[in-house]
């Protein structure tokens, strides 16, 4: 597995629904909700991205709204604490539901949260070195076949040990991916509501206003 990202989706109906009908990019929806969220910099329109690589860099922010959804990838989406985000990344007003999901294939760590009506419902945080880094609330429906054992491994970890956790960290990613948003990053395209390669969406590079006094 080679995924890596960290962006937030809005949305109050199923995201599912939505990409399944091939959307188009509302370009002036977009430029608008990148301002929100990023009121206080300048921010430059660069060539389109797709959906199938939201991992932008610091002076990065990608932007995309599609109708009901929303989505946004930036660094501030990366940490290991996702109920920790700042709360303009989770604005109620962007959707009644926000959905925050982080993952780097080369430390096998996956995490995500979801608030409903800008309440906290769940957020994990999970990694073989790490451990079990956040784990609030109730688990989400996908999640249970993990839990009980069901997607367990045989691979060896470090000098052969057994693997520290009853699930493979990036396995749950694209789980969550796939019962969310109807892709993966990697996984079964058969299963998938869209080919993200196929979405585009905005991206802009950050600048910091430059702020002068004449005197």
């Amino acid at each position: 597995m080679g995924a890596k990202a960290w962006f937030a989706a809005y949305y109050d109906n199923d995201p599912k629904d939505t990409l399944a009908n091939a959307p188009q990019l509302d370009r002036d929806a977009s430029i608008a909700l990148a301002h929100k969220v990023l009121p206080d910099v300048n921010l430059e329109e660069a060539a389109d991205g797709t959906l199938d690589f939201l991992n932008p860099d610091k002076k990065e922010i990608f932007v995309g709204v599609y109708g009901d959804l929303k989505i946004v990838a930036h660094d501030d989406l990366s940490g290991d604490y996702p109920s920790k985000v700042g709360g303009h990344w989770r604005n109620p007003d962007f959707g009644s539901k926000t959905y925050v999901h982080a993952t780097h294939s080369a430390v096998d760590w996956c995490a995500f949260a979801l608030w409903k009506d800008g309440e906290l419902a769940r957020a994990l945080s999970v990694s073989p070195d790490g451990g079990i880094q956040e784990d609030v609330g109730a688990k989400l429906p996908f999640e249970v076949p993990f839990w009980d054992g069901a997607r367990a491994i045989e691979d060896a970890f470090e000098d052969d040990a057994p693997y520290p956790l009853p699930f493979h960290p990036l396995e749950l990613s694209e789980e969550a991916l796939l019962a969310t948003l109807g892709f993966q990053f990697e996984g079964h395209p058969d299963d998938w509501v869209c080919d993200p390669a196929n979405i585009p969406i905005m991206r802009f590079k950050i600048s910091k206003n430059a702020w002068w006094k004449f005197w």
